[in-house]
């Protein structure tokens, strides 16, 4: 029998009064309460199967940080259920330097973020914040719940050729999920009594939104939302239309158009976030005998297997974790000295790995599985050699227009999105942009800064990227509290397509900033990033590029335990979630995927969750 290294977490039972677990055996046990294990343990435990969930954090879900997700970014910081992860964009340590929100630590112990640093600080990367808590990182987002391309489906379909990960079945699965506040009911392509709430911006604002009306008709001609009407004739019906588009409809153009669209959300009828927590505690409360114990505060430490049989696979046989708070090193809070105690937990059928895009990898190699030099490297026991445990590792490219406007604005509109599709467009729309009147350049300790009430930031998304996937996640040593080593590797390989989109996403929050009248009494606007105030130089369409290059950044990692053809030597899943190599161990996370699926991977996990229940209790 062999024992090896994993992670997680665990702690206190999620029961109205919390009492401790009491069975050390579970038919299932799931690692991770987010948009991929929260929900795949809960239709397991309504089908009657005993279920562990362990759940790294606490549960904060009636938190009005947490409720209003417009506070996202308080929730982002907040040390409570924070993972503070640094990451590399590339090989090179020069470039990593330009990075102008590179964090450091200093000699007091505090951060430190930007190119000068004290003397003595040491360098920690690229801030890249996750989510410990029940629900995990769907509580701490934006909420945005935004379909992928029917490509993206198929294209899983077509490299395992199983036909239930076309887009037409995906679409059954989000209709089966879906609660839908927005729509009639009824409406094609919508579910109106599935579990997942979901809401859409309307155009409540626009009667009283004088400076955010001017904006919204120049986003609507810089975008051709109207076709070829100026700003000026831009009606407030076809504003009232654009904003109340369904941007997730059942529509076989769905992935070509463009223009403005109501912003979608996973948030309820009087639109408070609406997360895998949220689900849980309703299948609690409404029964008290489901057979589902979530275990907070927990973190998985170790496998056992069952190698008894040399003609069979290694298979699951039991757990080892941890309970106590702030156990990975990760956590803002972690003490070396905290106070733990240790569980055990024998897995009747099967373990199922939902810890995210970093921590799968993570915890699949301290487990014996993944790339047998790595694992000999840091003296760790094979148990299945895949190379793709790890690799792969993608995301979506984000970037943005900052500009202070030339006075405050004054009724700014509600969300909305708009969707771009650029001239090196594979077909599909491939940008997804938005305006903020607040700064936002991506992610950093105490993120963002406070530029005033005067500040315009466009931020935008680039979907289906082509140069991205060549990251990886590593270990660093075989301790399972130490956060691995990961390094994106933007942009390496065929950039210039997206470098190119990126571009255009730039130059449309340039055109409509150039639309805006001078009645509105914003313009003229004094640019901050990508170019910098009149200095034509740094406003190029190569100076612009490099930028983007350096400044790019993400929040959407996907793709380190890849679903795949069984034979691809660097796939790490079949088409129904089972690790190859090894018996009773699935993942069910945003690391499945092969490609970024579109512009926020929240919805099509907590869709593959769903598919991943369907296959499990199927028989797959």
């Amino acid at each position: 029998m062999l024992r090896s290294i994993v992670l997680v977490s665990l702690a206190l039972v999620w029961k109205p009064d919390y009492t401790a677990a009491q069975s050390s055996e579970y038919e299932y046990v799931v690692v991770g309460s987010g948009p991929g294990g929260g929900p795949l343990a809960v239709e397991l435990a309504k089908s009657g199967h005993s279920v562990l969930l362990l759940e790294a954090g606490s549960d904060l879900s009636d938190d009005p940080i947490y409720q209003d997700t417009s506070r996202a970014s308080e929730a982002a910081n907040d040390a409570r259920t924070r993972w503070d992860f640094f990451v590399k964009h590339s090989d090179d340590p020069e470039r990593e330097l330009k990075y102008e929100h590179m964090t450091w630590r200093t000699t007091n112990g505090s951060f430190y973020v930007g190119l000068e640093p004290p003397e003595g600080a040491e360098q920690l990367g690229i801030y890249y914040p996750r989510a410990a808590t029940l629900g995990g990182c769907a509580m701490h987002n934006a909420a945005v719940l935004h379909l992928p391309s029917d490509k993206n489906w198929d294209y899983i379909a077509d490299i395992t050729g199983d036909d239930s990960w076309r887009a037409s079945e995906m679409r059954k699965i989000f209709e089966e999920i879906e609660n839908c506040h927005y729509l009639e009911n009824g409406t094609a392509g919508h579910g109106f009594s599935g579990w997942l709430d979901s809401n859409q911006g309307n155009d409540f604002w626009l009667s009283n939104a004088t400076d955010g009306t001017a904006l919204l008709k120049a986003v609507a001609e810089a975008s051709g939302s109207v076709g070829n009407n100026t700003g000026s004739a831009i009606s407030d019906a076809e504003l009232r239309n654009l904003l109340n588009r369904d941007i997730n409809a059942l529509d076989p153009n769905r992935d070509q158009l463009t223009g403005i669209f109501g912003m979608a959300t996973h948030t309820d009828a009087a639109g408070r976030r609406f997360s895998p927590a949220n689900y849980i505690k309703k299948a609690l409360k409404e029964n008290p005998e489901l057979p589902l114990t979530v275990q907070l505060n927990s973190f998985l430490t170790g496998i056992t297997w069952d190698q008894l049989r040399d003609f069979e696979p290694p298979a699951v046989m039991s757990i080892d974790y941890v309970v106590g708070p702030s156990a990975y090193k990760a956590d803002p809070r972690y003490d070396p000295s905290r106070n733990t105690t240790t569980g055990f937990s024998w897995v009747g059928k099967e373990l199922i790995i939902a810890g995210g895009t970093f921590n799968t990898p993570q915890i699949l190699k301290l487990s014996g599985v993944g790339p047998a030099a790595e694992l000999e490297k840091h003296n760790i026991t094979v148990v299945a050699d895949l190379p793709g445990v790890g690799a792969n590792l993608g995301d979506n490219y984000e970037g943005g227009v900052l500009s202070l406007a030339s006075k405050p604005f004054q009724g700014l509109s509600g969300p909305y999105v708009v969707q771009l599709k650029t001239s090196v467009s594979d077909g599909n729309r491939d940008i997804y942009a938005w305006q903020l009147n607040s700064g936002f350049e991506g992610f950093w300790p105490g993120w963002p800064d406070n530029f005033g009430p005067n500040v315009l930031t466009i931020p935008f998304v680039h979907m289906d990227p082509r140069s991205s996937g060549k990251g990886t996640v590593e270990l660093r040593s075989a301790d399972p509290f130490e956060p691995p080593e990961i390094n994106f590797r933007f942009f390496e390989g065929d950039g210039e397509k997206d470098l190119q989109a990126m571009l255009e996403a730039v130059k449309f929050g340039h055109r409509l900033k150039s639309l805006l009248p001078e009645s509105s009494g914003l313009t003229p606007f004094d640019e901050k990033h990508p170019c910098r105030g009149d200095d034509s130089a740094d406003c190029t369409d190569e100076s612009i590029k490099e930028y983007l290059k350096l400044q790019a950044y993400s929040h959407h990692a996907s793709g380190t335990c890849a679903i795949g053809n069984v034979s691809d030597p660097m796939s790490v899943l079949d088409s129904k979630f089972r690790v190859k190599g090894v018996k009773g161990l699935r993942v069910v996370d945003a690391s499945v995927f092969p490609k970024p699926p579109g512009a926020f991977p929240v919805l099509p996990t907590f869709m593959i969750s769903m598919k991943a229940a369907k296959d499990i209790l199927g028989g797959a």
